[in-house]
């Protein structure tokens, strides 16, 4: 009997677990870039004991941000790779939620930089190699601009330039004397392969490379804020990433919305189950002492 009172309360308190677990789950199944929490139950002998099993690593949807050039998503596994800042910590985010900063840095909500690596510049005037140089860095004034001369425009078009250097943060400030990227490009735009291009009337110019990077175990990495998650022995080193990036979108939380109600369902029941197996298994405890006594 005393196995059965500590079986229900084992199951109560499991059960109540879960539905927390649930419950933040459902919270969150409209915030961009989450990842539902998953578990599992062990040690049924004694009513179960809930044990936290990682994340889904399912794909979100898509969330289309239209206009916005800045908010990108990853279709496939791997991560956008930031920096803080504040102690030069690299992490790792689906969250592609980013915009331009004070400062010109494309940056997230938090204020973490996003990294590209610099490319060569995929446009060039024609037989002229001075141009044949590294895209931009932190400075403003240090990059490939093969459109200086705006009565030609005319150039061959390429393949995005070769990586040139590691990644760094992303500066593409808009000078407020013109209203353009680094006082020269009129647009932006991100293609699939996260190439970074620069529009100059009728020509481009590859500029950054979004650094995206993919783990062997996913599970073995440190969640924190939410949506970022840090490296560990666990984890493994970042690997090369061959997702997709989508421009002018959100990746959806993963959650399935209707699946964790129809268990938080589920789970109440289970949790009104075991109080009432409780109660009688207390009741069955108090009879026993009473004829004892």
């Amino acid at each position: 009997m005393l196995n059965a009172t500590t079986i229900a309360a084992n199951s109560a308190q499991s059960t109540l677990e879960m539905i927390d677990f649930l419950t933040e789950n459902i919270v969150n199944g409209e915030t961009p870039g989450y990842n539902a929490k998953r578990f599992a139950f062990k040690d049924y002998l004694y009513g179960g004991v809930m044990e936290n099993t990682g994340y889904s690593w399912r794909q979100g949807k898509q969330l289309v941000r239209v206009g916005e050039p800045t908010k990108m998503m990853l279709r496939g596994k791997g991560f956008f790779t930031v920096l803080n800042p504040e102690n030069n910590e690299v992490v790792y985010t689906r969250l592609g939620d980013f915009h331009f900063d004070k400062n010109g840095y494309l940056a997230s909500n938090e204020g973490l930089l996003v990294l590209g690596t610099p490319l060569q510049s995929n446009v060039q005037v024609l037989g002229n190699s001075k141009y044949n140089k590294l895209g931009p860095k932190f400075e403003f004034d240090v990059f490939a601009d093969p459109l200086s001369n705006p009565s030609r425009r005319n150039y061959p078009q390429v393949g995005p330039g070769q990586e040139a250097g590691k990644p760094q943060p992303i500066n593409l400030g808009i000078d407020p004397t013109n209203g353009l990227y680094l006082g020269k490009y009129e647009k932006i735009r991100i293609d699939k392969s996260g190439t970074i291009w620069g529009k100059y009337g009728d020509s481009e110019v590859s500029l950054y490379k979004v650094a995206t990077r993919n783990f062997q175990n996913l599970n073995g990495l440190k969640n924190f804020r939410d949506t970022y998650w840090k490296e560990t022995s666990e984890s493994g080193p970042p690997l090369p990433c061959s997702a997709l990036v989508l421009n002018e979108a959100l990746e959806k939380s993963n959650i399935w919305t209707k699946v964790e109600i129809d268990y938080i369902i589920e789970a109440q029941r289970q949790y009104a189950a075991a109080i009432n197996s409780h109660k009688v298994a207390d009741k069955l405890v108090q009879q026993a002492i009473e004829l004892v006594g």
